[in-house]
Parts: structure tokens; C-alpha cells; sequence
């Protein structure tokens, strides 16, 4: 069975998706510590999206955080290389096929994977966001469990984004 959220919204925008791609500090971590409650909704929407953590590791906790993770099936860790990261998010994201891929992140280097995801998010939390990575983005929220939410019950997504 293929995992699949899909909302048509009633000005014609229609989204199917199949992946969600994820930042990993100052998305789901804060000061390098996984979020409360984050594991228990990364669980719950790994049930209906493929979710691919990726990082550039700031914090040196990314090894720690995928550990603590592991149960969570089906989730993909991928480390950024040095240089460009939002260059690599970008072309990770067109692996992944871009139109059926929400992303979320808040940083600089996140800016292009929002921009040209099906579904860009921004997380404005706890260390901030970047004013690249708010205006490349269709939604932004404050809380990511409310943010992870949104694919759970995904008629939030019509209130948000109808015209």
C-alpha cells in the first residue's frame, strides 16, 4: 500500500503526497534535543507519509536523534555534506519527485526545498526562522507537532490554504 495524503482544496489546488522531507535542528530539535512529543506524531504520521529526516548536523546530536527514532518505520536519515545544503535539500527533494513532497524547516539552507516542495512549511519556534525559509513557504506554524498535525487531519489545510 502506497502512503498518501491528499486535499483538494476548493479553489482547484489540488495536493497528493507521499513524502515529507524534514529538517532536522530548529524543526524537530531545540538546542540539539528532540521536541516533546515529536516522536509520538513523527510515529503517527509515518502511517500515512514517508518521512525523510535530513541534516547538516549543527548540534553533532543527529547519530543520538536517529537512534532514538529507530522504531519509527520506514524513517530515512540523510546528512548533508559540507558546502551548499540548500542546494542538496533542493536535489534531494527532486529525487524524492518534488510534487508529491512536503517539507519543513526553518533555516536558510531551507529556503529552496520549501519554495519548490508541493507543500513548503515553515517552523517559527523556539530558534527562530529565517526570512528566506517564512516567505518560501505556503504555511507557517509556530509548534512542529501542530505542523505534523496538519497531515493527520488534513482539512486544516483547506481552512489555511483555500482562496
Amino acid at each position: 500500500m502506497n502512503k498518501q495524503v491528499t486535499v483538494d482544496l476548493p479553489c482547484g489546488v489540488f495536493y497528493d503526497l507521499s513524502y515529507l522531507v524534514m529538517d532536522l535542528n530548529g524543526t524537530i530539535t531545540f538546542d540539539g534535543r528532540l521536541i516533546d512529543g515529536v516522536e509520538d506524531k513523527l510515529r503517527q504520521v509515518a502511517e500515512v507519509l514517508d518521512i525523510h529526516i535530513i541534516t547538516a548536523d549543527t548540534n553533532q546530536t543527529a547519530e543520538k536523534i536517529k537512534d532514538a527514532l529507530s522504531e519509527i518505520t520506514g524513517l530515512v536519515f540523510y546528512a548533508l555534506e559540507t558546502g551548499r545544503g540548500d542546494l542538496q535539500k533542493l536535489n534531494y527533494i527532486e529525487k524524492l519527485g518534488r510534487e508529491r513532497t512536503a517539507a519543513i524547516g526553518n533555516g536558510c539552507n531551507d529556503a529552496l526545498m520549501l519554495k519548490e516542495a508541493a507543500l513548503g512549511i515553515c517552523i517559527l519556534g523556539r530558534e527562530g526562522a529565517s526570512t528566506g525559509a517564512l516567505f518560501s513557504s505556503k504555511m507557517v506554524f509556530s509548534d512542529i507537532r501542530d505542523a505534523l498535525d496538519i497531515f493527520l487531519k488534513p482539512n486544516r489545510m483547506i481552512a489555511t490554504l483555500r482562496r
